[in-house]
């Protein structure tokens, strides 16, 4: 479910660095207007900014599930952020997050680390207004070419299979890219294929018919749900080294024995069954 890796520093010829900003003040305010147009749909509302390029709603009901999401894989981590081993004695000095939805992991990571500068980028503006003086929230199609004016020691993902066409060009390669000599890429996806490790779920049954045809629909879509189980090849193929991958269970209810594992069970069912509207 999560992979890790850092980028080897290169020589000093080969080191670089953006010109240009992602926005100013002045650019990020005079787009707010257009970008928070969002159209409605089927009684929820969607992105503007770019409209139709991300299939799933953004309104309340969505940030609320999407709040719901990160606490269960937070809670799954053992209350980790992150696995990679970033410190808070030399903390990072720039720290992205792709596709930060409604804000919350950035926010959390501008309070551990009040140093850092913090930049969450998203094609909806639905975070909160008041946040930590070091995160910095754009509106930005991270399919495009990124365009910051520093390096970044730390980007991040968490759960955006089905955002994206092509993961590898798109994310991962601009990731490489961004990060300074040494830096982190962390993905934290969740595979959209539902299974069962002991052979009970039922091939021809109703939940594992409804996980494959999301699959297929999402391939149709153009932006394929199966995100985490091609992670590691895709970080070793751009040119990542210390690859690392650590596959969790993600109960959907409360089958679990472990208490913990039943507690996340119970909150990842409720996070799946409120969004089923807007994932189906």
């Amino acid at each position: 479910m999560s992979a890790s890796s850092t980028k080897d520093p290169p020589s000093a010829s080969s080191a670089s660095s953006n010109a240009n900003s992602c926005g100013s003040e002045n650019d990020s305010t005079s787009l707010s207007d257009s970008v928070q147009a969002f159209p409605e749909k089927f009684g929820r509302t969607y992105h503007a900014y770019r409209a139709g390029s991300y299939a799933f709603p953004n309104d309340t009901p969505e940030q609320e599930r999407l709040e719901l999401q990160g606490e269960c894989i937070k809670r799954l981590l053992d209350d980790r952020l992150y696995l990679a081993p970033l410190s808070t004695t030399r903390p990072p000095r720039a720290i992205l997050d792709v596709a930060t939805g409604v804000g919350d992991w950035a926010i959390q990571m501008g309070d551990l680390f009040p140093t850092s500068l913090v930049i969450g980028t998203d094609l909806s503006p639905i975070q909160p207004a008041e946040v930590p003086p070091n995160v910095h929230f754009y509106v930005e199609d991270s399919t495009d070419p990124w365009d910051f004016p520093q390096q970044f020691d730390y980007i991040h993902t968490r759960a955006t299979s089905g955002c994206w066409a092509a993961f590898e060009t798109q994310i991962a390669e601009q990731a490489f890219a961004a990060l300074e000599p040494g830096g982190w890429f962390e993905s934290q996806e969740v595979d959209g294929k539902v299974c069962c490790d002991d052979g009970t779920l039922d091939p021809n049954g109703p939940l594992a018919a409804w996980s494959n045809d999301l699959i297929v629909a999402s391939e149709k879509l153009g932006r394929p749900a199966i995100l985490a189980a091609t992670l590691k090849e895709v970080f070793e193929r751009v040119g990542f080294v210390d690859v690392q991958q650590r596959i969790f269970k993600m109960p959907i209810n409360g089958w679990a024995r472990d208490s913990r594992l039943r507690e996340i069970g119970y909150l990842w069912g409720a996070n799946v069954s409120e969004g089923l509207a807007g994932f189906c």
